[in-house]
């Protein structure tokens, strides 16, 4: 079974997400409120999957994302987000993310996605 880290600083967020990544096929093996925790639960757990928030207390999703994925090019990162703007869409996209799913997301769309990521292809 893959395994995945969500960090959102929504708890129903973070809940939802839950859900539709089981249902895709992954356990939560961790998850987080803030993107400063990101790089240590990626070492500790070595997860198949990260979903993160862009808009987040502390370190924002990008800055977390662009962290983690300098240190560890492998990692798989899902952006899941409502900030729509292109520069977010674009920089997501330059530090190395392999999707941007927007809030909110159709259930479907969103479990499709992560199988898609997890089988290593990007929608």
């Amino acid at each position: 079974m893959a395994r995945a880290i969500v960090v959102d600083d929504s708890p129903i967020m973070r809940v939802q997400l839950r859900k539709l990544l089981a249902q895709a096929g992954c356990e939560v093996v961790g998850e987080a409120g803030t993107g400063d925790e990101v790089t240590r639960l990626y070492e500790q757990h070595r997860p198949d999957l990260i979903t993160l928030d862009i808009v987040m207390p502390g370190k924002d999703g990008l800055a977390a994302a662009a962290e983690l994925l300098e240190r560890h090019p492998e990692a798989v990162v899902v952006m899941c987000t409502s900030m729509t703007t292109r520069d977010k869409v674009v920089a997501c996209q330059k530090a190395g993310v392999r999707h941007y799913l927007l809030k909110p997301f159709q259930p479907d769309r969103a479990i499709a996605v992560f199988r898609h990521v997890l089988n290593r292809g990007t929608p």
